[in-house]
């Protein structure tokens, strides 16, 4: 696991831990918007994931959709890229 893997998922845990109960369960999606956040911020990278996650928050509102709503799948580049990180 690569440490900003690790990173994305301690903020998810701090996150689910702190301010999660204090908002309630609210989100009318599936997987949560925190765990899609941080799908699509670990399998798209930091911008394409940070992009991904803000359109998601943004649907998320009483006149918005539900559901089932996976992360899209990892572009060819962000499969690229990481191939690369792992070689060296």
């Amino acid at each position: 696991m690569s440490l900003y893997e690790t990173c994305v998922r301690g903020a998810l845990r701090v996150y689910k831990l702190t301010l999660s109960p204090l908002i309630g369960r609210q989100c009318r999606f599936l997987p949560t918007c925190s765990e899609y956040a941080a799908e699509v911020l670990i399998g798209q990278g930091p911008w394409r994931g940070a992009w991904l996650a803000g359109r998601r928050l943004c649907r998320c509102h009483p006149w918005g959709g539900s559901g089932y709503d996976p992360p899209p799948p990892p572009t060819r580049t962000t499969v690229r890229a990481a191939r690369t990180c792992e070689e060296t």
